[in-house]
């Protein structure tokens, strides 16, 4: 998982496809018992836009390596997702 130092528990980053609502797999060790700390649907353009959604996601209950969203279709842009592990 790539993790950002200086933080007092490990803190993870991801940058995926977005997509339709629903469950996205996430690359790293994001499980249940972590912390989401954001998501942000990240659009392209001249220059590309951020938006925070993380209250539309959550880690999806009882499964590792993923988020669920509950609201937008993100299909065409990317997701950044930033979470502190439990460990």
């Amino acid at each position: 998982m790539p993790t950002i130092s200086g933080f007092s528990t490990p803190v993870g980053c991801a940058m995926i496809a977005g997509g339709p609502v629903g469950e996205h797999i996430v690359p790293g060790s994001i499980r249940d018992g972590d912390t989401l700390l954001s998501v942000e649907h990240i659009t392209d353009g001249t220059p590309p836009t951020r938006a925070d959604i993380t209250a539309e996601f959550s880690i999806t209950p009882g499964k590792g390596g993923s988020i669920t969203n509950t609201t937008t279709d993100t299909t065409g842009g990317f997701l950044h997702v930033l979470w502190s592990t439990s460990e």
